[in-house]
């Protein structure tokens, strides 16, 4: 935080919300790695051993889940917020904040409620189900992927470049992990089966999706200018060329 006489005292979170979301993202493979390994419980390294499910980053419904789903929904609340505010300074970038807002909500949901793998079916229709595409879904959630670029591309046209350098590398993340080391990591599955390979490329894919997630969330709140004056907080949208207030 930088001191700014007249103004108050500017306050930037980025910084210290990146450290500790690599931290979490960090600590939940080794959590996933070590609960199987621990001396003393050697029950946990059966395959359904609830405390390894509950610490399986490549489970639903436990507790990296629950840490992407927060992370995202956190994005997509404060993604509003921004939309909020370009809107009332009659800012171009307010459609594309509140695009960006939905489809960090969409993304939430998908991880709480795995809406993607319930593509599997549709993705075999369209000649996914072997090789890269051994999961399915694949296929079509490739062209939800597209549209969602495009959206991306959109806005960050429209935003400063610590802004848009956060926000295409947490996509870029989200894209690498869901679809590049998910696909290497499903053709390694089917021919090797569940092998040291593909434990690896699954700790990476979960890994990088949970980074994507911490970005996306660190760019939306980029998107802010926070300012401490005295006991109160002011929130002003954060624009390129220099900070404005919203009035």
């Amino acid at each position: 935080m930088d001191d700014q006489p007249g103004t108050g005292r500017r306050i930037r979170p980025v910084r210290g919300l990146l450290v500790a979301g690599v931290a979490i993202a960090a600590l939940l493979v080794v959590l996933d790695i070590s609960v199987t390994r621990v001396p003393w419980a050697p029950q946990w390294r059966e395959p359904e051993s609830m405390v390894r499910i509950y610490f399986d980053v490549a489970r639903e419904q436990n507790l990296p889940t629950w840490v992407n789903v927060c992370l995202l929904t956190l994005a997509a609340a404060i993604a509003g917020l921004v939309a909020a505010l370009a809107r009332a300074a009659r800012d171009p970038s307010a459609l594309p904040w509140a695009v960006f807002a939905l489809i960090c909500a969409g993304l939430s949901l998908d991880d709480m409620t795995s809406l993607h793998e319930r593509l599997d079916p549709l993705g075999r229709q369209l000649g996914g189900g072997s090789g890269l595409t051994y999961a399915a879904w694949l296929v079509p959630g490739a062209l939800v992927a597209v549209g969602v670029v495009v959206a991306v591309v959109v806005l960050v046209r429209r935003t400063g470049r610590t802004t848009r350098l956060l926000l295409l590398t947490g996509l870029g993340c989200l894209l690498a992990g869901a679809f590049g080391f998910e696909a290497a990591g499903n053709a390694v599955l089917e021919e090797r089966g569940f092998s040291r390979a593909y434990a690896w490329f699954l700790f990476t894919e979960e890994f990088l999706e949970t980074i994507g997630a911490v970005l996306l969330l660190a760019g939306t709140v980029s998107g802010l200018r926070i300012t401490a004056t005295g006991p109160s907080l002011l929130v002003e949208l954060a624009r390129p060329g220099g900070p404005q207030t919203t009035r």
